[in-house]
């Protein structure tokens, strides 16, 4: 497929293409849930969706041959933890998810921060990069995991 191409396509035409079995189930089935809370997708980059909820960016969705990652955006230190309606969703988030550490891009963040994301505390948290928090969907329950959290982001910015 030509790079023209790949630059105007849908979401879940990529999934179809890249994804086999349940990583293909599971990523369409985020991506109908995300479409069903008003989420509007826009391709960024071949392999990445900008998911936007009200004009504001609620998370980028990572669509790739090894399965389907969101990069989460904005704050998730305030009350994330809370979401989690059980231990299993709570081990689940925390089993999927992936802090970019801070290399020293700059001297605002040369050493990074402490951060508690999800509930967890983190130390050398990249903040210089909005992309610093990955959440991995490798199956039904991290797709679960993904549309609570998700959900908890449009609160914030219907919040204000």
């Amino acid at each position: 497929m030509s790079d023209q191409k790949k630059a105007k396509q849908k979401i879940e035409e990529a999934i179809l293409e890249l994804l086999e079995g349940d990583n293909q189930k599971n990523a369409l089935d985020l991506i109908a849930h995300l479409r069903t809370i008003k989420i509007s997708l826009s391709q960024a980059y071949p392999d990445t969706w900008r998911a936007n909820y009200k004009g504001k960016a609620a998370c980028t969705i990572i669509v790739q041959n090894k399965g389907v990652h969101i990069s989460l955006r904005g704050d998730y230190t305030n009350g994330y933890e809370k979401i989690f309606v059980n231990d299993k969703m709570k081990r689940c988030a925390l089993n999927n998810i992936w802090i970019k550490p801070c290399r020293g891009c700059n001297k605002k963040c040369s050493d990074g921060i402490s951060a508690s994301i999800l509930g967890v505390e983190h130390e050398k948290v990249c903040k210089h990069i909005l992309n610093t928090t990955y959440f991995f969907i490798p199956d039904a329950d991290a797709v679960e995991c993904a549309i609570l959290i998700v959900k908890k982001r449009c609160d914030d910015i219907d919040a204000g």
